[in-house]
C-alpha cells in the first residue's frame, strides 16, 4: 500500500504531507482544487515522464517521496535483480525535478534510472486515470490490455518474439536492399571493370610513388646537393683536421698508463677519427654517384602525373587509391555472387519466418485462453454493474498464413499476429457490436472498472488507484460502482478521486482537497475528513449549497450512520 506521500513545490502544492489507510480512501473538492494534481505526483514515483512545467512558480525543483509497503513476489525479484535492499518489504521512492533539466531518481536511497522506476512502479500501483476509457474505443489498444492480464512466462516469450521479429525485419531489409541494387549491378560492374582496367594500366603503389617523389626531388634540387656535399667533403679535408684527431689520440694514448681517463680520450677520439673517414668517404661516393640526367627526370614528371591525374579524378591521395583497387576486386567479387547471396538470405529468411510463425502461433494461443477467462470473468462483474443483459466476445483475426510467402512481413505486427476486437450488446435482442460504436461513456466506465477488477485480482497490485472511473453515471449505477470499488478495496488498497456522494459515502477514509488563496498566491491543502465534516461533505455532493436536514438525512443514510 502506499503508506504515505510527501509532496514539495509541485504544480500548486506548497507544502504537503498525507498519510493514507489501507481499504478504501476517497479523494473529493471542487474541480481545480488539486485532486488530480496528487495523482500525477504519485504517477512520477511510478516512473511516468517529468516535465518543468510541473515545477511551482519561481521555485527551481519539485520534490515528491512516497512510502509504499508490498507483497509482490516478482517486485521483491526484481528488487534484488537491481541491488535494492527492501528486505523489509517497504519502499521509499523519491523523485526530484530541476528546472536545469536535472532529474533525480532514489529508491531506498539507491540511485535508479526512470525506465527502472516504471518497471518497479507497474508491479506496485495502477493508476486509472481519466482518459484511460476513452482507450476502449481504439481498437489498437485491445491487444495491450489482454496482454496485461497474461503471466510472466508469456511476457517472456513476447520478448522472444520480438527479438525474433526484429531479426526477420532486418534480414528482409537487407535482402530487399540487395534486390534493388541487382537493378544496376550490371552498370556498376560494367565501371568497376573499366576502373579496375585504368588502376591496372596505372600500375601504381605506394612505395614507387615514394621513391619517385624523392628522385624527383634529388633532380630538382641537383646544384644545391652538390654544392653542399663538395663544400663538406672540402671541410673534412680542410687543414689535415682527420689527421689532426689521429694524432691527438696517439699523443693521449703515450700517457694512458698514468691514468684510464686518458685512456677513454684517446679510445674515444680514435673512433670519431675513423667514423669521421667513413662520413667523409660516403660524402665522396655521393659526389661521384650524383648525375643530373634531363630524361630521366622528364620520365620521373610522366610518371608521378600518372598518379597526380587519378588523385584529381578520384579525389584521393595515393594511400586511399591503393585501397580502392583492392576494394573494387571485393565490389566485382559481390557482383559476381549475387546470386549465391540472394539464395542464402532467403534460406536464413524462410527459416526466421517459420521460427516467428511458430512464436507467434504460441502467443496467440495463450491469449486466447486468457480470452475466454476474461469474457466469463468480466460478464459477471459487469452484472453486478447494472449491466444485466451483457454478451460480450474477444474476436481475433482470421489468419492465412502461407510458409511459402517467406518474404512477405505484412503478417507480424510488433505483439504477434493478433488484432482483437471488442463485440458486445448490452441490450437484450441487440446483436453484438463493436464496442466502440455502441457503448455509452457510463458503459464504457462500467466497462472498464470490470476490467480493472479482473486485473487487480490477476497482478496482486499494493496499491489501485481510480481517477474519476465514475464519470457519467448515476443513481442505481452509482451504487453498484461504488460497491464494485468497495469490493476491489477489500483486496488491495483503493484511492479513489470521484464526485459521486455514492461512492466517497462507502469508503473507509475520506479525504478532502481545497484550494486557497493567501498572500497573492493560490495552495492546495488535503484535510482527512470526521464523521461530521463527512456528513456535511456527503450533504453538498448530493445538493450543491442547497443544504437543509433531508439532505442532511441522505448524507446519513449513505454513511449508514443513525
Amino acid at each position: 500500500m502506499l503508506a504515505q506521500l510527501k509532496i514539495k513545490d509541485f504544480a500548486i502544492i506548497d507544502d504537503l504531507k498525507v498519510d493514507f489507510s489501507d481499504n478504501m480512501t476517497v479523494l473529493t473538492g471542487e474541480t481545480g482544487s488539486g485532486k488530480s494534481i496528487i495523482i500525477d505526483a504519485i504517477n512520477l514515483l511510478l516512473g511516468e515522464r517529468a516535465s518543468n512545467e510541473m515545477i511551482r512558480f519561481d521555485k527551481e525543483k519539485a520534490i515528491v517521496e512516497g512510502l509504499f509497503y508490498f507483497e509482490n513476489k516478482k517486485l521483491a525479484e526484481l528488487l534484488i535483480e537491481y541491488g535494492i535492499d527492501a528486505s523489509d518489504d517497504s519502499l521509499i521512492i523519491y523523485r526530484e525535478i530541476s528546472r536545469n533539466g536535472r532529474n533525480l531518481c532514489r529508491l531506498n536511497g539507491n540511485l535508479i534510472t526512470v525506465s527502472q522506476l516504471k518497471q518497479i512502479g507497474s508491479l506496485l500501483v495502477d493508476v486509472h486515470v481519466q482518459h484511460d476509457t476513452q482507450r476502449l474505443i481504439k481498437t489498437n489498444n485491445y491487444l495491450y490490455l489482454i496482454d496485461n492480464f497474461c503471466d510472466n512466462e508469456f511476457h517472456d516469450e513476447l520478448k522472444e518474439y520480438q527479438e525474433a521479429l526484429a531479426k526477420y525485419n532486418s534480414t528482409l531489409k537487407e535482402y530487399e536492399m540487395l534486390i534493388s541494387e541487382n537493378k544496376t549491378n550490371q552498370e556498376k560492374l560494367d565501371f568497376y571493370e573499366f576502373q579496375q582496367n585504368e588502376f591496372r594500366q596505372a600500375n601504381i603503389s605506394l612505395n614507387e610513388y615514394e621513391e619517385l617523389q624523392e628522385k624527383r626531388n634529388q633532380y630538382v634540387n641537383y646544384d644545391k646537393v652538390f654544392e653542399s656535399l663538395r663544400s663538406s667533403h672540402q671541410l673534412l679535408e680542410a687543414n689535415r683536421v682527420l689527421e689532426n684527431i689521429y694524432e691527438s689520440s696517439n699523443y693521449l694514448s703515450r700517457i694512458s698508463s698514468i691514468s684510464t681517463k686518458y685512456n677513454e680520450i684517446s679510445e674515444t677520439l680514435l673512433s670519431n677519427y675513423y667514423q669521421l673517414d667513413d662520413l667523409k668517404n660516403l660524402i665522396a661516393s655521393e659526389i661521384e654517384r650524383l648525375d643530373y640526367d634531363p630524361q630521366e627526370l622528364d620520365k620521373i614528371e610522366s610518371r608521378l602525373n600518372v598518379y597526380s591525374t587519378l588523385k584529381r579524378k578520384y579525389k584521393l591521395e595515393v594511400e586511399a587509391l591503393v585501397e580502392y583497387e583492392n576494394e573494387l576486386e571485393l565490389k566485382m567479387e559481390k557482383i559476381g555472387n549475387f546470386d549465391f547471396l540472394i539464395e542464402e538470405l532467403k534460406l536464413q529468411l524462410a527459416n526466421l519466418f517459420k521460427n516467428l510463425l511458430s512464436l507467434g502461433l504460441k502467443l496467440r494461443e495463450k491469449r486466447k485462453l486468457i480470452a475466454v477467462d476474461i469474457e466469463k470473468k468480466l460478464i459477471e462483474h459487469l452484472k453486478d454493474l447494472k449491466l444485466l443483459n451483457t454478451r460480450f466476445n474477444i474476436v481475433f483475426n482470421e489468419i492465412n498464413i502461407d510458409q511459402e510467402d517467406f518474404l512477405n512481413g505484412k503478417y507480424f505486427q510488433e505483439r504477434g499476429l493478433d488484432v482483437l476486437d471488442f463485440l458486445v450488446s448490452f441490450n437484450l435482442g441487440e446483436p453484438i457490436k463493436p464496442l466502440s460504436k455502441v457503448a455509452s461513456g457510463g458503459e464504457l466506465s462500467r466497462f472498464m472498472l470490470g476490467l480493472k477488477t479482473i486485473l487487480t485480482e490477476k497482478q496482486k497490485l499494493s496499491t489501485v488507484i481510480f481517477d474519476e472511473i465514475d464519470t457519467g453515471v448515476s443513481g442505481i449505477t452509482a451504487n453498484a460502482i461504488a460497491q464494485k470499488i468497495k469490493a476491489i478495496a477489500n483486496k488491495t488498497q483503493v484511492l479513489c478521486i470521484t464526485h459521486l456522494p455514492q461512492v466517497a459515502s462507502i469508503s473507509d477514509n475520506h479525504l478532502y482537497i481545497t484550494k486557497i488563496e493567501a498572500n497573492n498566491r493560490t495552495y492546495t491543502e488535503i484535510k482527512s475528513l470526521n464523521q461530521e465534516e463527512r456528513i456535511h461533505e456527503i450533504a453538498k455532493m448530493l445538493a450543491g449549497d442547497n443544504i437543509n436536514e433531508v439532505v442532511i438525512n441522505n448524507a446519513k443514510n449513505l454513511l449508514k450512520i443513525h
